[in-house]
């Protein structure tokens, strides 16, 4: 088993912790205030403001196990089985997903399904994958390189039609 922690942009870690500072503010001020009414504001500005981001931040994480990816963001988790994956590539994409830093991967699996993640350690993330059984890129690989090199041929077989015309 091996687990990959999300990358961190540090401007979304700046904007995080201006968001807990400004509900820390927003509490103490209804805290302040007194009351039931008050408190009971001050909680649900405390958990949702900044204990689900906070919850967010220090849990998402990439874990590879038994030919499975499971994804884990706060409360949301997926289980993927590598042997769906179709594909993984980089992405810019905004999509939003359990990915905390633009320097994503997009990984599409079963049918048309599609999560964008970002593994501090992508290459390692990928030989991790690759080493548990995926078989997509691999493939789009080679399939790849056999275009080149038919591609190759028929350059060549042209080249020789032409010189002898």
């Amino acid at each position: 088993m091996d687990i990959f922690k999300s990358k961190i942009d540090k401007w979304l870690f700046i904007c995080l912790a201006l968001s807990i500072i400004a509900c820390l503010l927003g509490a103490s001020v209804m805290l302040q205030e007194g009351g039931t009414v008050y408190y009971s504001i001050a909680v649900v500005t405390l958990v949702a403001g900044a204990g689900f981001p906070l919850w967010i931040f220090i849990s998402t994480q990439y874990i590879v196990k038994n030919e499975n990816l499971k994804i884990i963001s706060g409360p949301f988790s997926w289980v993927i089985p590598i042997e769906s994956i179709k594909s993984v590539q980089e992405t810019d994409s905004t999509i939003t997903g359990p990915a905390l830093s633009f320097d994503r991967l997009e990984i599409t699996y079963d049918k048309d399904k599609v999560i964008i993640v970002s593994p501090i350690d992508k290459t390692q993330f990928m030989q991790r994958l690759r080493s548990e059984g995926l078989a997509g890129p691999k493939k789009k690989a080679k399939n790849q390189t056999a275009e080149k090199s038919q591609i190759s041929s028929n350059k060549k077989k042209l080249k020789k039609q032409q010189n002898s015309v």
